[in-house]
């Protein structure tokens, strides 16, 4: 079995010189790629919730669903009547 090290691929992207200052001073070296790998993940997961909740509030907006009516949504989603 590889290690996770191993197993992972490098990226090459661009920060703030003050983010680059800030992970220098604030995160050893050694833990920067961990740690930017689980802010990076994080990161992601709040953003598909954001996306995920947009999508939910423009079909609401578009069937003409009040605030509160979720239960009414999902039904009409797991139906497959969109």
């Amino acid at each position: 079995m590889q290690s996770a090290v191993l197993q992972r691929k490098r990226l090459n992207f661009m920060v703030d010189p003050s983010v680059a200052e800030e992970l220098s001073q604030t995160i050893p070296s050694g833990e920067r790629s961990d740690f930017v790998n689980n802010a990076i993940d994080q990161a992601l997961i709040r953003f598909s919730r954001e996306k995920a909740y947009e999508e939910t509030k423009q079909l609401r907006e578009k069937l003409n669903l009040k605030i509160g009516s979720d239960e009414k949504l999902y039904k009409i989603i797991r139906e497959g009547r969109l």
